[in-house]
């Protein structure tokens, strides 16, 4: 079964490459607030010369 699904999405290749299927998916953008939270707080880090290299982010929920 894993041998049939798109390493993205996990879709089965064998429907998802049907041309007749093109138009019988659709997509939405989500943001996880606390992914973006650690991608910006990353990212500052890096602009002031940090190595990110091996770098983790611990997030936790403020409240």
């Amino acid at each position: 079964m894993e041998a049939d699904s798109c390493p993205d999405c996990g879709q089965p290749w064998s429907e998802a490459t049907d041309p007749a299927n093109e138009f019988d998916y659709q997509a939405e953008l989500l943001r996880c607030h606390a992914c973006t939270t650690g991608a910006k707080t990353a990212g500052r880090y890096r602009d002031q010369g940090g190595d990110a290299r091996g770098l983790h982010i611990n997030i936790t929920r403020r409240g």
